[in-house]
């Protein structure tokens, strides 16, 4: 009897068995946080070695006291913002295009690798069209995240406008602010899921950018059943597995005084960046469980004994009657 077809279990299977597809996801992943990182300390150093430190400012400094603290470090970082926030930008704009770029040949070679295991016929034939295509969504990504980032500043100066002009208490002003933060955090999190899972549909049927997106739109709508149940089971994966590492970070913050803080930091360390490699693992299974929703058609399922190769098979898996059985058929007489 054939299995039921269960486009989780395609997700988890091929994480277990191609161990090489979500490893290739965090190698471009990681790739991104080392140059960012990387960037990002280059940039801060850079802005520290501008700025101008005197000998009035090294005695207040030295003094320890807050309000002549306070003082020198207005002193040092005065008329810097315009130049920080200009590298800021330069700095950014570099990341993102980096991220663009890295993150569609990562997703491309994923994906098509995971078509392959699956026995799909990928549409996306020539990898150029479908990598222009995933720069595209990625695009959309980047403005994306980047456009939550302003509403999110915007929430905040307008709750405090709200504040200063009106009888509004504190607590309710912070009260709308996480709201009014929520809505725009769930805003993002929905286009963003939208355009991330539209890469499916460029590489399962070699669409361009803007109709990936309008195919996954479409897709949820006819099958909203298939797609919820897949976040339900890898979302409940990496809800546990955040679990576990939450407990094992408290676990270590509380053994600090005996490890010494070093040992505590790298053991820290270690739990993140084991947790990363799982969250990626179950990232990598919930989009081959989607990619297994989009045409499950053709993915091939085998029943419980598994025909071997070569052998005749009869429509209802039952062995063909008038087959001679070997040992069956008369011996020639001597």
């Amino acid at each position: 009897m054939a299995k039921a077809f269960s486009p989780t279990a395609e997700g988890f299977r091929l994480i277990l068995r191609r161990p090489a597809i979500p490893l290739a996801e965090v190698v471009w992943r990681w790739s991104f946080a080392i140059a960012f990182s990387l960037l990002g300390s280059a940039l801060l150093v850079q802005y520290a070695a501008t700025l101008p430190v005197g000998r009035a400012d090294r005695l207040l400094l030295g003094t320890a006291q807050p309000a002549l603290v306070l003082r020198a470090l207005e002193r040092i970082f005065h008329g810097s913002a315009l130049r920080f926030a200009g590298a800021g930008i330069l700095a950014s704009a570099l990341l993102g295009t980096a991220w663009i770029v890295l993150a569609s040949i990562g997703r491309a070679v994923t994906l098509r690798a995971m078509a392959e295991e699956f026995r799909m016929r990928s549409a996306a034939t020539r990898p150029l069209s479908s990598i222009r295509s995933l720069m595209g969504l990625h695009f959309l990504r980047a403005s994306a995240a980047l456009a939550a980032l302003v509403a999110g500043i915007g929430t905040t100066l307008l709750a405090s406008e709200l504040w200063a002009r009106t009888r509004l208490s504190p607590a309710s002003a912070s009260r709308l602010w996480l709201a009014w933060l929520i809505l725009v955090w769930i805003a993002w999190a929905v286009v963003n899921w939208v355009l991330s899972t539209a890469a499916v549909f460029v590489i399962a049927d070699g669409a361009r950018a803007f109709p990936s997106i309008r195919s996954t739109v479409g897709w949820f709508s006819r099958r909203p059943g298939p797609v919820v149940a897949v976040g339900f089971w890898f979302g409940l994966a990496h809800g546990g597995a955040f679990l576990v590492a939450l407990s094992a970070g408290f676990t270590v913050l509380g053994m600090a005084a005996v490890l010494g803080p070093v040992l505590a930091w790298l053991v820290g360390m270690a739990g993140v960046a084991a947790y990363s490699v799982v969250a990626d693992f179950l990232f990598t299974g919930r989009l081959a469980a989607y990619l297994a929703t989009v045409h499950p058609e053709q993915i091939p399922t085998f029943s419980d004994g598994e025909t071997p190769v070569g052998e005749p098979e009869t429509g209802d898996g039952a062995a063909d009657p008038s087959a001679l059985i070997l040992g069956d058929s008369p011996l020639a007489a001597g």
